[in-house]
């Protein structure tokens, strides 16, 4: 059999002190930081408590009277009853108060020009017109509007779209064309001759 050979260590009482004093000191390390680690554990899992703190209610304090020097004053300081025809307003001026605000409240307010011709319902589209007249000035083209009006006509008056000047009368508002034209071709007739008058449906 062969011998095997040993190898003796020697460690002298100075490094075992050392390594004694390392294993102590990792010891208390892993001690320490799984105290650490336990307390953070305890807070997340702990509920949050809402401490309420109650709020002393004011001493209330009694109410103070009055002596009897200030209540004579206050007797004589305070005004003298109104008198009955004071106090109390007759009927009569009731009747003409209530008749007063009847009139103010129902009183119609008058609309300006402008106010009027931005309530009017717009034409409705789609349908044929015969376009009569297209003028710079409104006035101008309201009354020829007011005269085919008189004559039982329908006219409107088309305000001039962005980048435009003209006011244009209208007659009409038919559903069909034909229509239009037998309205252009009897002014025509009534004017003597053709016209510039153009069918146009808006």
């Amino acid at each position: 059999m062969a011998t095997k050979d040993f190898r003796e260590i020697q460690v002298s009482s100075t490094l075992l002190v050392v390594i004694f004093l390392g294993v102590l000191a990792l010891g208390v390390f892993i001690f320490l930081l799984g105290v650490s680690v336990g307390k953070k554990q305890v807070r997340l899992s702990a509920p949050t408590q809402v401490v309420t703190q109650q709020i002393a209610e004011p001493a209330k304090e009694p109410p103070i009277k009055p002596t009897e020097a200030e209540t004579e004053e206050a007797k004589t300081a305070a005004p003298p009853a109104p008198a009955p025809s004071q106090a109390a307003p007759s009927s009569s001026s009731l009747a003409a108060k209530t008749s007063a605000k009847d009139t103010t409240a129902k009183a119609p307010v008058s609309k300006t020009p402008s106010e009027t011709k931005k309530t009017a319902a717009a034409p409705p589209k789609g349908l044929y017109y015969v376009q009569v007249l297209a003028v710079a000035d409104r006035a101008q083209a309201q009354a020829a509007a007011d005269k085919y009006r008189n004559q039982g006509l329908t006219a409107i008056v088309i305000d001039p779209p962005a980048g435009e000047k003209n006011y244009k009368v209208r007659l009409g508002g038919y559903s069909s064309r034909d229509r239009a034209v037998e309205l252009r071709n009897r002014l025509n007739t009534a004017a003597g001759g053709k016209t510039d008058y153009w069918v146009v449906q808006y």
